[in-house]
């Protein structure tokens, strides 16, 4: 068996099940769209909703910190949305946003990346930017679109109040990872979270090496998810 696989074949046998039975059943259906968004636990699979319910989880941990959120890789939004409905249900009065970052070009592999990814995750800020509006989230929501590997410092140049009580980084790209936790980490304040999607997983074989370098805290699991699969919490005193 190749070593590289391993973690992957873990859940191999377990999802064929649903994959290639439910979701091929699923979508030959003639189901109302509406109820896809009113009924939307009677569709969803288990591992989908674990994660966002991690979510909800590790934002009540730090919902009372001073400081933003961002979303780092936001791909279509799924984790940005979610974020933003638990500040407009949890923080009516409160002045937290959340920001995602992404250039929403997809995946662009260097040598040091796994290129069967390449050209992949292309999200779309124009219906992610109406999503917002029409459900009058603009106060809360703030989409940022840039390149990672260069605009971050010109872009905390011009915000560099920015605080972060909770950080969510998705990005399989190993310079996007690095110049993210250069600059988001010093500005997450203590007691403040970063949510790690891919640590210990061999499809970012880095993410380990360079979480470590930036945080040098201790990398806690998220227990009843596949991902994101670790946190890590910013102390007083770490760098």
């Amino acid at each position: 068996m190749n070593e590289s696989n391993f973690i992957e074949l873990k859940f191999t046998e377990s999802d064929k099940p649903f994959k290639e039975r439910y979701l091929k059943w699923l979508v030959e259906q003639d189901i109302d769209t509406l109820d896809f968004v009113h009924q939307f636990p009677l569709f969803s699979g288990f591992n989908n909703l674990a994660r966002y319910l991690t979510f909800y989880d590790l934002y009540k941990q730090v919902y009372e910190l001073a400081g933003d959120i961002a979303d780092v890789g936001t791909y279509k939004g799924a984790s940005f949305m979610m974020f933003t409905k638990l500040v407009k249900l949890f923080e009516p009065y409160t002045y937290t946003q959340v920001h995602a970052y992404d250039w929403f070009e997809g995946m662009a592999p260097t040598t040091e990346d796994d290129k069967r990814h390449a050209g992949e995750y292309v999200g779309d800020y124009e219906m992610l930017r109406k999503l917002l509006e029409l459900q009058e989230l603009s106060d809360i929501g703030k989409i940022h679109k840039l390149d990672l590997t260069k605009s971050l410092p010109e872009h905390f140049e011009q915000y560099s109040y920015l605080r972060f009580k909770l950080c969510f980084i998705d990005c399989g790209i190993k310079e996007v990872l690095e110049e993210s936790l250069k600059h988001f980490w010093p500005r997450v304040v203590n007691g403040g979270i970063v949510i790690l999607d891919h640590y210990n997983l061999p499809v970012s074989p880095y993410e380990c090496d360079v979480i470590e370098k930036y945080t040098n805290c201790k990398i806690q699991q998220c227990a009843y998810t596949r991902q994101p699969t670790g946190y890590v919490v910013k102390k007083s005193g770490s760098s």
